[in-house]
């Protein structure tokens, strides 16, 4: 089973914690696309479901395929 790279501070809301959207319990973790999850769900449910969508609207996927590892934002120089 391949980790996630989650450590780019994207994935860290510092509002609060929220419920896991996989297991229910808190974690102020978030996916790529704000979904809280625990990095450790969102690798287990990669694991079970693979090339599956994570959401679907009408039959269609809304865009998050999966629960992905992203690289660091590069930052802007001012």
């Amino acid at each position: 089973m391949p980790l996630l790279d989650w450590h780019d501070a994207q994935h860290f809301d510092h509002t609060g914690s929220r419920p896991c959207a996989l297991c229910g319990k808190p974690t102020p973790l978030r996916s790529r696309d704000g979904e809280p999850a625990h990095k450790v769900c969102a690798e287990d449910w990669n694991d079970q479901h693979p090339d599956a969508p994570r959401h679907l609207h009408k039959g269609h996927d809304r865009g998050t395929v999966r629960f992905c590892s992203d690289p660091p934002k590069e930052r802007k120089k001012t």
